[in-house]
């Protein structure tokens, strides 16, 4: 507060909040005072020195009114001066700021309704604005073909009639009634024609929507209209400029060690754990009734060690590998090379002028490698693969304003990702609208299925979800670090221990031996018993500048050992240090708080902390989910994402190598927890898996459902587990009255004469005492009988639809989405994006994001 000497002009403190009477109250005021005889004199005196009714004061009264305020301030400053407290800005330099404070506004002489509308949201009112734009352009046409009729058909009166021509317009009566057939028929062909149009719009309809599903090996992309995507591997290919700081890579991939006689080792972890495997394996098989050969293993090695390769003309080769020769004419002005024409430069020993970069890895962007210093190398490297794949679907760069684009982000999205993504698509893409969809409700889409568990297996991550009725429960995402790839480093680990004829397969070249190597596991790997024994197979090797090699070598289980590392990780010997801690993209934070705004799942923390539902017993899964349940009641499971509670640097993906069949459980078990239990029978029931890392292997369906009956506990299995927590939740109620009143009892024993009995305390050992005689106890031959009382939930996978690709299933759910009505309210603008950057996407999103 200051206190400096005011303007003298200004009404004093004790006059502000008078108000000056109206004037029909004071003509009221005078016939009171005239018609009530009973007043005072000492009333009708003050009357008189009043100044008269609708009449000003004098300016002698205003005068001295102005000179008594002038002393009375003067006087207040004068008293402040001498007492020293006030503020004097020259002499103690008591100054607050240079800038001029604002008074706050007092609430109570305003009021407002500031986006309490609908109206009143931006992106709402935009939105209705463009629909009243495109209704009046159509108004517009139609007022324009009328006028058109209107100037072609002249109307004809009694002046324009011919009378010398009386016969004509005889014979023109007798035709009338032809001419209204004629009419009517024109009238059935232009209904016919509409109906035309109105089937030709709904084709069209998505036709300016391009459905962008990015992943980590490929990016999926195409119009809505499209009945598949075109699939562009995520790589681009750069010139060289550091060939002289590059090192030959001596040590091939997977590292290995070879003895003298040819046998290959890894490391003791991997022998345990492929001895495991098999132990499993061979169970499985003897259930099944499968007979298996001895010394089978010994039989394929030992023919795989004599095999000697043959080599095939290029003109007797039919699949050989076009090479790029950069001497062309047409490839002088490249720059770059993105998708299938990077993976065909030669790169290899002999060429180093080009090297391959990969933005994306683990499905996420690839900050970890020494390929880029900056952020936005990577965003340049995606965009241009992105432009050149729309350049081979017919889409220009200038066309791209007029068209949208929808997003399928991942169920646990990374913000940093995804506005990343979109602030790459408008600004350096150039697409006019964005919207964004979740995997795994696209994948509903594609499937026509309204509920289901999602479980996308790609090269490098696997995720699930469970969705109900179009929207993804929070709780019950999960992401695992390991796919498909996966797979095949393991299929070829596996192969070499087996005297694999091509001894010297590394890896690392991604357009030679990993192309090799992945064409071997999409042929060769199964999950059908009844295919397990000493097969003969051949392959083709194909290298830049080399001829074509042709191998013949026998496998045994070895196609089956490795696609069973999705139920036995450690087989996959993830590298848990490969995520290196340099940072490109800086993470997403709360703009308010400060603190980490990414989205929260239990499944994925359990998964973390390895406190999965599947490895407790029967009596503590009980008791934990029923306190998860009590905790989740007043949460909505549809809600918006929690904060994380794990740390601001931990990675959500580290360390995340569960078995898929227990991630499974746990997904649907706390999807159960915030929701309904019975809506679990639903998620087991309609298992979707998408994604071609374990979708397209054969009889992978029977096997993951043995896996999850397997290791699914029996209460969880149960059709009355509701019946199950009652009961448990009834005896702990018991309990805690029994701890209740032996606590009393205690005390009372304890309370002296005037002493209250909340003031008593007791020890320890009466407390443990306590404790002692009130633990649970739970009658588990009674949640037995319970347990059977109820159905068994069965586990069923949904297959393809109309045997559609399971790779493609989550881009044909985007394009269904992208012909959606209900979509023309979700599109983000150039605009929008400009003014609210991310926030647009609270408004514009389907879920909570």
């Amino acid at each position: 507060m200051t206190n400096e000497v005011s303007d003298p002009q200004e009404i004093p403190p004790s006059d502000a909040g008078k108000e000056l009477p109206q004037v029909s109250e004071v003509k009221n005021e005078e016939t009171n005072d005239e018609d009530s005889s009973n007043e005072g004199d000492s009333q009708a005196k003050k009357r008189k020195k009043g100044p008269a009714p609708g009449k000003k004061p004098s300016a002698e009264v205003l005068q001295r009114r102005k000179e008594g305020r002038r002393k009375a301030a003067a006087t207040i400053a004068n008293n402040i001066k001498k007492t020293g407290i006030g503020r004097f800005e020259e002499q103690n330099g008591f100054t607050l700021t240079s800038v001029k404070q604002i008074p706050l506004i007092n609430q109570k002489n305003y009021y407002t309704d500031y986006l309490k509308k609908d109206e009143q949201v931006s992106f709402i009112r935009n939105w209705r604005t463009e629909k009243l734009l495109a209704q009046k352009l159509k108004n517009l046409k139609k007022d324009e073909l009328k006028k058109d009729d209107s100037d072609t058909n002249e109307t004809k009166n009694f002046d324009n009639f011919n009378l010398n021509d009386i016969e004509t317009e005889m014979n023109k009566k007798k035709s009338a009634t032809a001419l209204v057939e004629e009419e009517e028929e024109e009238e059935e062909e232009e209904d016919e024609n509409e109906n035309e149009e109105i089937s030709e719009e709904k084709a069209r309809l998505g036709f300016d929507t391009i459905i962008i599903h990015p992943g980590s090996s490929n990016i999926r992309i195409g119009r809505a209209t499209d009945a598949f995507p075109k699939t562009v591997p995520t790589v681009i290919a750069i010139p060289n400029t550091n060939k002289h700081e590059q090192t030959d890579n001596t040590v091939p991939t997977p590292v290995r060690t070879v003895d003298e006689e040819g046998h290959v080792f890894y490391n003791e972890e991997f022998d345990e754990v492929k001895e495991s495997v098999t132990k499993d394996f061979k169970a499985r098989m003897r259930y099944y009734k499968r007979r298996m050969l001895p010394n089978s293993r010994e039989t394929a090695a030992n023919y795989n060690k004599r095999q000697e390769p043959e080599m095939i003309p290029d003109h007797n080769d039919p699949m050989k590998k076009e090479w790029i020769d950069l001497k062309d004419p047409k490839y002088n002005k490249n720059k770059f090379f993105v998708g299938e024409e990077a993976l065909s430069l030669p790169i290899c020993e002999k060429f180093t002028d080009w090297k391959l970069r990969y933005p994306v890895i683990n499905g996420r962007f690839n900050e970890a490698s020494d390929d880029y210093e900056s952020c936005q190398e990577i965003m340049g490297d995606l965009s241009n693969i992105i432009v050149e794949s729309l350049s081979d679907l017919d889409i220009k760069k200038p066309q791209l304003a007029n068209l949208k684009a929808i997003l399928i982000i991942p169920d646990l999205y990374d913000k940093m990702q995804v506005e990343t993504w979109c602030d790459l698509l408008f600004r350096q893409v150039g697409f006019g609208r964005i919207g964004i969809i979740q995997e795994s409700v696209s994948a509903t889409f594609g499937a026509g299925a309204t509920s289901a568990c999602v479980v996308d297996v790609g090269s490098q991550t696997t995720s699930i979800a469970c969705v109900d009725e179009g929207m993804v429960i929070n709780d019950s995402r999960i992401v695992l670090n390991y796919g498909g790839d996966n797979i095949t480093e393991t299929f070829i680990k596996l192969l070499l221990q087996s005297q694999f004829p091509y001894k010297d397969i590394n890896l690392s070249s991604r357009n030679e031996d990993w192309e090799l190597a992945q064409t071997l596991k999409h042929n060769f790997i199964t999950f059908q018993d009844a295919d397990i024994a000493v097969q003969l197979y051949h392959f083709y090797q194909r290298k830049p500048y080399e001829t074509t090699k042709k191998y013949e070598f026998k496998v045994f289980d070895e196609v089956m050992l490795a696609p069973l590392g999705l139920f036995y990780p450690d087989l996959f010997q993830i590298d848990k240090t490969a995520h290196d801690t340099k940072k490109l993209f800086s993470p997403s934070v709360d703009q308010y708080s400060g603190k980490p705004n990414n989205p929260y799942s239990k499944s994925q923390e359990n998964i973390m902390s390895k406190f999965v539902h599947s490895d407790l017993s029967d009596e503590a899964l009980l008791n934990r989910i029923l306190d998860e349940r009590n905790d989740m009641k007043s949460t909505n499971p549809y809600s918006k994402p929690k904060p994380t509670r794990t740390s601001a640097n931990e990675d959500p993906h580290l360390n995340c190598s569960t078995p898929l069949e227990k991630a499974i459980i746990e997904s649907i078990t706390n999807a159960g927890v915030v929701s309904d239990f019975s809506k679990t029978k639903k998620f087991y029931d309609n298992l979707l898996i998408v994604g071609g890392g374990f979708a397209k292997v054969s009889g992978f369906d029977s096997v993951l459902s043995d896996r999850i009956n397997i290791w699914r506990p029996k209460f969880l299995s149960s059709s009355t587990l509701d019946e199950m927590l009652d009961y448990v939740s009834t005896e702990r109620s018991k309990v805690d009255a029994l701890r209740s009143q032996l606590i009393a009892d205690y005390k009372a024993r304890k309370k002296g004469p005037d002493q209250a009995l909340d003031d008593v305390e007791l020890t320890d050992d009466e407390m443990a005492e306590i404790d002692s005689q009130t633990q649970l106890t739970l009658d588990l031959d009674h949640i037995d009988s319970i347990s059977d009382k109820g159905s068994a939930l069965p586990v069923n996978v949904l297959p393809p639809p109309r045997e559609f690709d399971p790779e493609m299933l989550t881009w044909k759910g985007g394009s269904v989405y992208g012909r959606l009505k209900v979509v023309n309210e979700m599109w983000v603008t150039q605009k929008d994006w400009d003014l609210l950057q991310s926030r647009c996407l609270y408004y514009k999103s389907l879920f909570n994001y």
